[in-house]
């Protein structure tokens, strides 16, 4: 049963945000903003009170299931969600919302045929829905189906104003997929002139480099990534194997010794990386040591702890 605070918190935000609310003789209309705001108070008993008592008095009004299905998908129950989703579609073939958030429950459940199912219903009603696009495009990026991925982010960006950096980082990682490296650095150009500090495009387009041979220009991105991210451990790490295989050990040692101040485990993969730089500089005997360091570290990880 609800505590004195919680009934009485939810007695003040009715009357002061809908007073009408309050009132025995409310309208269906007045009851579902009511049950929105509840729901976005994350106070879902009344919710479901109040769009219950809305569906009395419209039952045939889809709008209204279609909350009653949001307050149980917030609430975490599937089933009850699912039921109400199908409830609202059953009253309104045509309803985009209702398509597009059981799509989304199915994406959470990892039941990605029926999100695409769904979101294509939802592109059917509306085809310019640069969000439908996008979301089934993101389910075919989790399926793996990395052409479907590209068509659908491309059709997103052609329907997003002002267009968003995700959508080309996005469609830059299908590309790198599919080992269309020169492709995904278009894209990741794109998201950095929108969004200059952009971890994820400034990071990705230095990998692209990597791929296509173009160490000098990674080594430019991971520089500028360091300047926006000073405390990004992977980058020192990258930047540091590409001055190791350019024969600048010295470089190379100064990266991993930054990325090791950084890491919050001590990790043996740097004290290994370590290892090859002293090696490289003739220091054996410190080569040996970061060996051992390394060999006692994996020794260590590999002991359950009881």
């Amino acid at each position: 049963m609800p505590g004195k605070n919680f009934c009485t918190t939810t007695l003040i935000i009715m009357a002061l945000i809908f007073p009408s609310c309050a009132q025995a003789e409310s309208n269906a209309p007045e009851l579902l903003e009511g049950a929105r705001k509840m729901r976005q108070y994350e106070r879902f008993e009344p919710a479901l009170q109040m769009i219950d008592k809305a569906i009395a008095k419209e039952p045939k009004n889809g709008t209204l299931y279609l909350e009653k299905a949001r307050i149980y998908d917030d609430m975490g129950k599937d089933a009850d969600a699912l039921t109400f989703y199908a409830k609202t579609i059953q009253l309104s073939p045509k309803n985009f919302e209702a398509y597009r958030a059981r799509g989304d429950l199915y994406v959470s459940t990892k039941q990605f045929e029926k999100a695409i199912t769904d979101y294509s219903k939802a592109i059917e009603i509306i085809p310019d829905a640069k969000s439908a696009y996008g979301d089934r495009a993101r389910v075919y990026e989790l399926m793996k189906n990395y052409p479907k991925a590209i068509e659908d982010f491309t059709q997103a960006i052609k329907y997003t104003r002002p267009v968003r950096d995700w959508l080309y980082n996005h469609r830059a990682k299908c590309f790198e997929n599919l080992k269309q490296y020169d492709k995904a650095v278009k894209d990741y150009d794109l998201a950095i002139k929108i969004k200059p500090a952009s971890y994820e495009a400034i990071h990705g387009r230095a990998q692209m480099y990597v791929y296509l041979g173009k160490s000098d220009l990674a080594i430019v991105d991971y520089t500028n990534l360091l300047k926006v991210h000073p405390d990004d451990p992977d980058a020192y790490i990258k930047r540091g194997d590409i001055y190791f295989r350019k024969g600048e050990s010295n470089k190379a040692l100064h990266d991993y010794n930054e990325a090791m101040k950084l890491e919050i485990d001590e990790s043996p993969h740097l004290h290994e990386k370590r290892a090859q730089v002293f090696r490289k500089l003739g220091k054996n005997d410190l080569a040996a040591q970061e060996d051992k360091k390394a060999l006692q570290l994996r020794r260590s990880i590999a002991i359950p702890k009881i």
